[in-house]
């Protein structure tokens, strides 16, 4: 009789667990940024271009945006709001200068967040830089 207690006494501790991880999991932030890339195509050299992520909250709790960095210093990057709400976006702006370059450019975004399955998002920017 005491290991059916035991047994009835164990299902119980797992089903209020798993209850209890699941309603920790539905109260998340979750970054959802769109689009992950973006192709400026040719532009000339000298040339500047500007562009934006639009990251939205599609959790149940504040997501907060604690780094955004670009990966070269002719990439500048400024998110336009660092704390978003269930349900609200906002636009990652990103500024590519092609001073002095030429030819295929890539460059990485990393976005830093509060969200617990993907606390670090990494965006793309390409294009071709003609020199004239």
């Amino acid at each position: 009789m005491n290991s059916k207690k035991n047994i009835v006494g164990l299902v119980l501790f797992v089903i209020v667990f798993a209850g209890f991880s699941y309603a920790q999991f539905e109260n998340e932030a979750k970054a959802v940024i769109v689009p992950m890339s973006y192709d400026f195509g040719n532009i000339a050299q000298d040339s500047v271009v500007t562009t934006f992520y639009v990251i939205t909250n599609e959790g149940n709790s504040l997501l907060k945006i604690t780094n955004v960095t670009a990966s070269c210093g002719c990439t500048a990057v400024f998110p336009e709001k660092n704390e978003l709400k269930p349900g609200e976006s906002t636009n990652i702006i990103v500024t590519f200068d092609s001073k002095r370059r030429s030819g295929t450019q890539h460059k990485i975004i990393t976005v830093e967040t509060n969200d617990p399955k993907r606390s670090i998002i990494k965006l793309t920017l390409t294009g071709n830089v003609i020199k004239e």
